[in-house]
């Protein structure tokens, strides 16, 4: 068993310190070479964190420093490409969400992954969240019965399709832990009060400037349903709100004998509430909600926890948490949205038979 992992960062923006920040604080690591395409992130990251070497090529550095795992901290653009270098060198990647631009660099990662024996994981820490953790062991229990609907809850603050891919993946992760692999997508998107169309598709920059780049982008609001193993319904909103509104984002688990629901922000040590009936009623019995006691399943940071399990991954030769697949399922069902949409509404099986980026084909055949 090895004692300490050498880490590569690729991408010293806001998100690569992050991820600097939670390694520094770990004796399982230890970060040994950074990279990013301009100067100026890379020196202050590099200052920040004591780390000497330096690359502005990921090619270099994997090269030249031979790390035992790389952090791929990009915006989404730049996901596929320094994440299947590494793999193709048998380096284990920790790559940020979403997984990537399209399904055909999906693909080629997961590809990549299965090939080399090397480990991937999409950063979707929230897999690992002890609300998620907890709800899953009283689903297990029959704490609820028979999970009947997953309902997916996102933050708001952004235009549907930004959303789409900055949180999106978040909470359709979220919702593949309980609902398992998706069998079908059901989805529509509206813009600026209409249904949207190919005259809607732009870059995720032109949508929201301040925003990350991640692609192609649609719509204002949108909703979709999805069928999941053993008839599981699952639901996801984005509303469009304007106001971004944290308390709100998670799952909702309903059950037969119950519900659970998780919100992913805030305190962690008290993100998880069982209602102990099917239905809410009325408002005023909405103080029915009892929170869950989370001692016994730990209230560890899920960005640590994720770094730790993933290096158990390595170790026993399993799959960590939010692997390759999973983080590949979490954008597809996004994905999904997009093309029934495109197709009227109509339920769409996952997984798609055609990987190109629905709306990069929308807007070609238009």
């Amino acid at each position: 068993m090895q004692t300490r992992y050498r880490v590569g960062l690729v991408g010293c923006g806001g998100m690569g310190r992050h991820h600097l920040s939670v390694l520094r604080s770990l004796p399982e690591f230890e970060i040994v070479a950074l990279c990013d395409i301009m100067p100026e992130p890379l020196n202050r990251a590099g200052e920040e964190m004591n780390v000497s070497e330096r690359y502005l090529h990921y090619e270099e550095m994997l090269e030249a420093s031979r790390p035992d795992i790389v952090v791929v901290a990009t915006q989404t653009r730049g996901h596929c490409a320094p994440t299947v270098a590494a793999l193709k060198r048998g380096i284990s990647v920790m790559c940020e969400k979403p997984i990537a631009i399209d399904l055909v660099e999906a693909d080629a990662m997961v590809a990549a992954a299965s090939e080399s024996g090397a480990r991937l994981a999409i950063h979707q820490q929230n897999h690992v969240n002890p609300g998620i953790r907890k709800a899953q062991a009283m689903v297990e229990e029959g704490a609820i019965g028979e999970v009947v609907l997953i309902r997916g809850r996102n933050k708001a603050g952004r235009k549907s399709g930004n959303e789409f891919m900055e949180m999106g993946t978040h909470v359709t992760d979220m919702m593949l832990c309980f609902g398992g692999i998706p069998q079908w997508c059901a989805g529509t998107v509206h813009h600026d009060g209409r249904l949207a169309d190919p005259r809607d598709i732009m870059e995720a920059k032109q949508m929201s400037p301040h925003d990350r780049d991640s692609g192609l982008v649609m719509g204002t609001r949108a909703m979709a349903h999805y069928s999941f193993s053993g008839g599981i319904l699952g639901e996801i909103h984005f509303l469009g709100y304007r106001r971004g509104m944290n308390t709100n984002y998670g799952v909702d688990i309903l059950g037969t004998e119950g519900q659970l629901a998780v919100r992913a922000s805030g305190n962690l040590q008290e993100n998880l509430w069982h209602l102990p009936r099917p239905m809410e009623g009325t408002p005023a019995e909405l103080g029915d909600w009892k929170p869950v006691d989370l001692s016994d399943i730990g209230v560890e940071n899920p960005v640590i926890t994720m770094y730790r399990k993933f290096v158990h991954a390595i170790e026993t030769d399993t799959q960590p948490p939010s692997s390759g697949e999973e983080g590949r399922w979490a954008f597809e069902m996004i994905l999904g949205i997009y093309q029934s949409h495109r197709e009227q509404g109509r339920r769409v099986p996952l997984p798609l038979t055609d990987r190109r980026h629905p709306l990069e084909q929308w807007r070609a055949t238009d």
